[in-house]
């Protein structure tokens, strides 16, 4: 029955589509959630769950990702919203858009959204560019927790990319190796296909720029599997690591097959002492990697997520997320509440307009943290605003553990 409150009590709150949350301020701040919830879908998925005849039949049952990511955020939003908000005001709109590009044209004509002074969401690219086209006509701020997508929207000042893109993960990855590897053999090694060489390029960019001034410089190969070519010449993997140097291989693939016979080949032929493998943050949820390789190779991925429970902020969440919900919070359960209560802050500091003044302080959630700088797209030109933190992870005894 648990998990049918759970449902039911969100379901009521999508329905009337209005909640107010409101404390002992005059200002009133109304917010758009525009979210895939697919309520009846998933009422009915939920419901063949409770009532299935075991537990092999209940797993069977599939509720859509992306609604399951619509309830866990809204969730964690609606746990920041029942604490003390510190005298901010929130009206909260609540409006299911079933994942549907149609479904949000029409719940974008509603005469009420132009009225928001924030919206959040939409969770697809396709939709998530509606939202943003919309807050960008109607001047009403957009915050984007989900999709890191760059091409959503341009020139717009009313878009906050709460979700780093690509580009932030590779700055990042980058700089924690200048810090922790500063006489590092680079290796870069990539598929010849073009989102692939593209990250493996501007890791290569970033390295050479940094050997066009520094005094110890990188020795540094970039390497593709198609050609095996470095810079015009025949070459391998294996003549490319250094056998008396600490090596960085950079595998700049989403392809799970492809890492895979990377790091077998890597482990069984050149060990585990001198070489460190860092990887894409996709490569946390796959379902093909061996976690030998990843642990023995020392592997470092990059994620936004990062919850660390010997945090007195995140043990609060958790508990009473849990003592709520019943289940403790997922990573988007986490993001809800780090939205909203970023949100919070930075309206109560700066007013409705906070997103230009926010950009040199960091705020730090519970597990995610916000580090606001203009994306441009030229000298004149702003873009949007986006969050540019990622973390990089460790993979350790078969655990993850934050190292940048």
């Amino acid at each position: 029955m648990i998990l049918k409150m759970r449902f039911t009590f969100w379901l009521m709150f999508c329905l009337l589509c209005t909640c107010s949350c409101a404390q002992s301020d005059t200002t009133l701040y109304k917010v758009g959630l525009i979210l895939p919830f697919e309520v009846q879908t998933t009422d009915t998925r939920l419901d063949e769950i409770l009532n299935a005849h075991d537990l092999y039949t209940a797993n069977r049952i599939h509720v859509e990702d992306d609604a399951i990511i619509a309830l866990d955020f809204y969730q964690g939003l609606m746990q920041s919203l029942t604490e003390d908000s510190d005298s901010v005001r929130i009206e909260l709109h609540v409006y299911d858009n079933w994942n549907s590009d149609s479904a949000t044209t029409e719940l974008l004509k509603k005469p009420e959204l132009k009225n928001m002074d924030f919206m959040i969401g939409s969770v697809s690219s396709s939709s998530a560019k509606q939202v943003a086209d919309f807050c960008k006509a109607n001047k009403i701020l957009n915050i984007q927790p989900f999709t890191p997508s760059k091409s959503l929207t341009t020139e717009n000042p009313y878009h906050l990319k709460i979700a780093p893109t690509i580009d932030a993960h590779v700055d990042n990855l980058y700089q924690s190796i200048l810090d922790s590897f500063p006489t590092a053999n680079i290796i870069i090694y990539t598929p010849k296909n073009e989102k692939s060489l593209y990250l493996a390029q501007r890791f290569d960019s970033l390295f050479k720029s940094y050997n066009a001034t520094a005094e110890i410089k990188y020795s540094l190969t970039l390497l593709n599997s198609i050609d095996l070519l470095t810079e015009g010449k025949k070459n391998g993997l294996d003549e490319a690591i250094n056998r008396t140097k600490q090596n960085i291989l950079i595998i700049t693939s989403y392809d799970e097959p492809f890492v895979q016979s990377i790091l077998r080949t890597v482990y069984e032929k050149n060990g585990k002492d001198n070489l460190i493998v860092y990887g894409l943050p996709t490569w946390l949820g796959g379902d093909i990697l061996r976690l030998d390789y990843i642990n023995n190779l020392h592997t470092r991925v990059s994620d936004a997520f990062f919850a660390d429970s010997s945090k007195p902020q995140t043990r609060y969440f958790i508990e009473h997320f849990t003592e709520r919900y019943h289940v403790e919070p997922s990573k988007y359960a986490y993001l809800g509440y780090d939205v909203l209560n970023f949100l919070i802050k930075s309206v109560k500091a700066y007013g409705k307009d906070f997103v230009s003044q926010i950009e040199t302080q960091r705020f730090t959630g519970t597990a995610y943290k916000f580090d606001v700088t203009q994306n441009m797209k030229n000298a004149n030109t702003l873009n949007y605003y986006e969050n540019n933190h990622v973390n990089v992870l460790k993979v350790e005894d078969y655990r993850l553990k934050r190292v940048w």
